[in-house]
């Protein structure tokens, strides 16, 4: 009797993995964005999701972002005067640590801190966020009787003190989900964001960044001030900017 052809196994786990050749696409694609841009800027990103990152992207077509292995970027800008893709390049190899981006835009220092406060939204904590304020649940059936009976499982599963009562989700003691400033454990944060309590903000900020003319300044901690180069200074003669 012929084999079934419907009767076919299709293994899920031979997944295709990008390999050498998307790097060394990555690396050649930051060092033409390198020429064909005015500035490059580093931007640390937290609570990054992809909804929300997608908006960015999308309101900025004419400008490119990068993020992926902080090292194939690293690589692209060189870890060292002499591997540099162009004019100190490299110091912004170490900023590129951690949750990080990249961004090659024409738009000014000015107009892209407008844009990237203006794009910040209010989002779910992820394990680990710090709680920005405190959340009580009332002993009773009042505190969770927006929920249908079938969640009642979950939110004991969730550490929760629920039982059900006539079909209805009963907390059986007076319970803190959390205390602001304490550190956020998963089922916290999965009770956190049942209940609707966003203690947690995407957002953009710039590390630093490089001009056309090479040009390297930092920000940190509100101050904005040019990097004192090796055998060189600021052409204005100033290190330090006004704080914005």
């Amino acid at each position: 009797m012929p084999r079934s052809k419907r009767n076919k196994v299709v293994s899920l786990t031979n997944v295709k993995k990008k390999g050498r050749g998307a790097k060394e696409e990555m690396v050649e694609n930051i060092k033409q964005a390198v020429d064909g841009y005015k500035r490059c800027f580093a931007l640390s990103f937290e609570n990054i999701r992809t909804g929300p990152f997608k908006k960015v992207q999308n309101a900025m077509r004419d400008s490119k972002f990068f993020i992926g292995k902080n090292k194939v970027m690293q690589v692209a800008l060189g870890r060292s005067p002499e591997e540099e893709s162009a004019d100190n390049t490299h110091l912004l190899s170490k900023y590129l640590r951690g949750q990080v981006c990249m961004l090659f835009t024409n738009k000014t220092e000015q107009e892209l801190h407008k844009f990237l406060a203006k794009h910040e939204e209010p989002d779910f904590a992820k394990a680990g966020a710090k709680a920005t304020h405190t959340v009580f649940l009332q002993k009773g059936a009042e505190s969770l009787s927006e929920f249908g009976h079938g969640m009642e499982p979950y939110f004991r599963q969730l550490g929760l003190p629920t039982k059900l009562n006539m079909q209805k989700i009963e907390l059986l003691a007076d319970t803190f989900v959390c205390r602001e400033g304490e550190v956020l454990n998963v089922e916290q944060c999965k009770i956190l964001k049942l209940l609707g309590h966003q203690m947690a903000k995407f957002e953009l900020k710039r590390l630093v960044v490089r001009d056309a003319k090479g040009k390297i300044k930092e920000f940190e901690a509100g101050r904005e001030y040019l990097l004192k180069l090796d055998g060189g200074d600021s052409d204005s003669g100033e290190d330090e900017a006004a704080a914005k």
